[in-house]
Formats: C-alpha cells, structure tokens, sequence
C-alpha cells in the first residue's frame, strides 16, 4: 500500500536519540496516528493541537524555531527590527517564495492573513473566532485598544505592525501558527470553506480531508527551502490507543501520537518499533472553577490543593512520561521561581480549611475529565479515578464526567464544571503561560480575577531584560499560587512511538511538529 524509498537526514538534539548518518533520499508515504481530527485547517483559527500539528505542514510564520529550541530565527522574514521606540515591528520579506496556488507570498498576503484576525471591518474577519490572537490581548475589546494597532504594507517585502503599547512579547508570537501565512487568493475565493481547503507556503500541501478518518498531505515541489524527504503525509485518526499501537505494530502506521505508561512498554517490547524522548514545556493541571460553585471559596481551593496526592497520580498514570512540577509552568523556562510555596499532599491541613471554610460535608463537586491522550496528561479518567478517591478523604464528593473532545473544550470554555482537566503547551516566555492563562480571556479556564497580578504580568510585557521581566513573574507567581485557582498535576515527557525505520524526527520543548525532516530508511 505504501512505497518506502531510502530517506535520510542528519541530525544532533539534546534529547534526541542519536540518529544515523545515511545519506538523505527522497520518497516514501508517512500515516502518522493521532488520538483526534483536526477542528480547523485555518491557522489563524486553531487553539488546540490536534488542528496545529496539521497546519504547522502547510502554512509558514514569519519567524521560526531554531530545530528544537526556542531561539527565534528569521523564516519567511529574511530580518525584523523594532523601531527605538518599541511601537513598531518591521519585517523584511523573503523573495520568491510561492503559495501552493502558485501565487506570490508578499506584503499583500502577509497583510491580509494577519490582519483579517485584528480588523473587524475586513469581510474575512467574520469566517473567525480568532481565539488566540485575542487571547493574546492583541485585538480591540470594550475595555481595551489591544496591543496591535494595524498592520500596514512599506513596499512589496516589507511590512510593518503597529503597536498601541510597547510589548516586549510580541516577536515570539510570530513563530506560531496562529500568525501563519495564507493565500489572500484562496482565502477570499473559498471564504468560510478555507478552513477546510488550506493553501499556504509550507513544505506539504494540502490533498484532502475525510472527517473523523484522515488529512492527506503530499510533499510541495514548489518549495522555497529545502524540500521535504517524504512524498507525502496522512495523518489518521485511531481514537483509541490500543487501535493505534495495533497499527503501528501491524505497519499500517509509522508514527503516533505518545502513550501512557502501559502503552510504552508494549512498543518498547517491540523490535520493529522505538520510543523518541524529548523534554517538553506541556503542562497539566487542574482548574478550579473561580466564578460559580464550591471553589468560588479560597480556603476551598487551597483544601483541594492540600488534598490532591501528586505522586500518586505521577506514579500511577503518568510514569516516565512526566515530571512534578509546581507552578502553572515549565521549570526548564527563565522566570520560573523555585522559591514559591507549593502545595505538598497534606490531609491534616485539607480537613482544617475545609472546616475552616464553614461548608457542610460531603461538598458535591463536578470534575469534568479528558476524554483521550494528551501531551500533558496520558489518562485523564484515570487522573479522575485517583482524584475521586483522594478527595472523599477530605469530605469532597466527586462526580465524574466527560464528553467527545470537541464538546469537552466548549464546557471547558463555557465554566460548566467544578474542577476541569486541562494544560497547555506554551511557547519560550512566560508570557504564554502567566499572561495567557490567568488574564482575561478563553485560555483562562479557572474565570479566575486579580487585579494586582493582572497589573504585574501586564508590567512584565512592557520592561526589558530577562531579570526585570522575572522580579515582576516571581511577584506574580506568588499570588498565583496563594489563591489556588489551578491544581498542578505534571509537566510531560515525550515518548513518540514511531517504527524503527523513521528517522529525522526533532523534538521542540513547545510542542512543534515539523514533519518536512522525517525520513524513512528502508
């Protein structure tokens, strides 16, 4: 059914296993397992990662990743300078780049694909929600100008974006897929219907998408850069994990999305296949439920810290595939503050604030729980399980419940819980954690208010250096954490089941994929 030619590329990550050094030839279909379908194959509309990891091969940033890290290199930008006094961005164009419509990527395009997300006269602007940009605070509100002030063509390769603030923040955003770049030309000829037909400048274009079973992708030969090794990509959806190790057993996958601790063991039993580890910035945890409900009660929250066994849960569900963390962030991030008191498992402590909080036992509770594999959580039910259990020691009652994914992410959004299961991959600035996940906005689940840490991050964006930004993060992190919104659950390692015979694969600790380095040795 697939044609495997000879494919190779050199590669040296921390983290990564050592790769080998055959020479690198063209050819070769990939079917990548993934838990779920993609909901969008719009950039500028994705928010989560069953959608990113599909877009992140057809569209392209202005900025990139250097290969698994953070360091910020120039991509479909050839440079980018702030202005001196920080209220505006420039960026200088590649030249001769193509979209897979065979249409020039120019100022034009580049000015329409981020705009269209910023400026609600553009008739596109309607075909949104354009989740993250706003959840970055960049867009207009009631309350607000937003960061981004417009978006305006110099000449045909450069382009200038206009702040309303100084945001010391905003360059990184630029990786991301939410700022890919898109065909004005398709866009506005398929209207509602792009985010089903992509057409970007990335190193696959799209071939088609049958819902709930595959995306299908082939190698772009039109391609400014490097060309991809594979021919093509199919991402096939196997809702169930067993189903997915079963492929890639049987040769019917090549890769998949990473396991929990049971599943690594039976890829690891296998000689035909391997486990890739990487370290990553995904986070899990659990939010509590500010605005309504039991944990609208500070001590509440602070009980249900206090309550919560994090070893357990590690040892139980995540194994190796994760690592205890604090904080609402990853430890490997600047501005992460080892000096802030957590929350140790303390029974003795739970019962006292829950006495103290004055509330009849058993408190009737509602924990909403993943329905599949996660980067930051391998079982969301078994997490529930452990939680349900823990809790009843304290005098929580627990009910259990969850929904097909899609629904799920709307109840998260919509605060129809108690306790919601949820985490976050982020970028390289605490920023993307800190701001984006405890300001106002979708991303922050809890409906947790603080004006004070409000002001701090807000600060945060605004000062340079790294040891200023970090005194204003330690600041915040402390009352962050005194008010007990989230429950911290772990921070994920990857272990990436692939069969023997992929090679190329790169890890980034923000979660990036980037199939155009895979190749298959045969």
């Amino acid at each position: 059914m697939k044609h495997r030619l000879l494919a190779a590329l050199c590669v040296v990550i921390a983290g990564s296993m050592a790769l080998t050094a055959a020479a690198p030839k063209s050819g070769g279909m990939l079917v990548y397992g993934k838990t779920k379908d993609a909901r969008t194959l719009d950039p500028g509309g994705v928010d989560e990662g069953n959608s990113s990891m599909v877009v992140s091969q057809i569209f392209e940033s202005l900025l990139t990743y250097k290969p698994g890290t953070t360091e910020i290199i120039p991509w479909l930008a050839t440079s980018y300078a702030f202005s001196k006094d920080n209220m505006a961005l420039t960026f200088k164009l590649r030249p001769n780049v193509k979209f897979h419509d065979g249409t020039p990527m120019n100022a034009d395009a580049v000015v329409f694909s981020l705009k269209r997300q910023n400026d609600k006269t553009i008739p596109f602007n309607q075909y949104g929600p354009w989740k993250y940009w706003s959840s970055k605070g960049w867009s207009a509100t009631d309350k607000d100008p937003g960061i981004i002030k417009d978006i305006v063509k110099v000449d045909d390769t450069t382009v200038k974006v206009l702040l309303n603030k100084p945001d010391n923040t905003v360059l990184y955003n630029f990786t991301l897929y939410f700022t890919g770049i898109v065909s004005p030309t398709a866009a506005q000829k398929l209207g509602a219907e792009f985010k089903n037909h992509p057409v970007g400048t990335g190193p696959f274009q799209f071939v088609e998408w049958q819902k709930d079973s595959h995306v299908a992708l082939k190698r772009f030969e039109g391609y400014w850069g490097q060309k991809a090794h594979l021919a093509g990509v199919i991402f096939k959806v196997f809702p169930d994990e067993q189903a997915r190790i079963l492929a890639l057993k049987k040769g019917e996958a090549d890769m998949m999305d990473p396991v929990g601790p049971e599943g690594m063991k039976t890829i690891e039993a296998d000689p035909a296949l391997k486990l890739q580890r990487g370290d990553t910035f995904s986070i899990g945890y659990l939010s509590l439920n500010c605005e309504t409900g039991p944990f609208v009660s500070k001590q509440l929250r602070q009980a249900f810290n206090y309550a919560v066994n994090k070893k357990e849960i590690l040892d139980s569900v995540y194994g190796k595939s994760g690592v205890a963390e604090k904080l609402p962030m990853p430890s490997l991030l600047w501005g992460y503050d080892k000096t802030v008191p957590g929350y140790d498992y303390n029974v003795a402590k739970a019962k006292a604030l829950v006495k103290a909080s004055g509330v009849t036992t058993p408190i009737k509770i509602n924990i909403i729980y993943l329905p599949a594999w996660r980067p930051y959580n391998p079982s969301g039910k078994r997490v529930a399980e452990i939680l349900q259990a823990q809790l009843k020691a304290v005098g929580f009652e627990a009910n259990l419940q969850t929904f097909d994914m899609g629904t799920y992410w709307d109840n998260m959004d919509a605060g129809k819980f108690d306790v919601g299961m949820t985490g976050w991959t982020g970028e390289g600035d605490p920023d993307d954690y800190l701001f984006n996940l405890f300001t106002e906005g979708y991303n922050n689940s809890a409906r947790w208010k603080n004006k004070e840490y409000v002001d701090l991050v807000t600060r945060a964006k605004m000062v340079a250096g790294i040891p200023e930004r970090s005194k204003l993060y330690a600041k915040a992190e402390r009352i962050l954490m005194d008010d007990a919104s989230v429950c911290m659950l772990a921070r994920g390692v990857e272990f990436r089941p692939m069969n023997a015979k992929v090679q190329g694969w790169i890890t980034y600790p923000t979660g990036k994929m980037n199939l155009a380095t895979v190749w298959m040795d045969k």
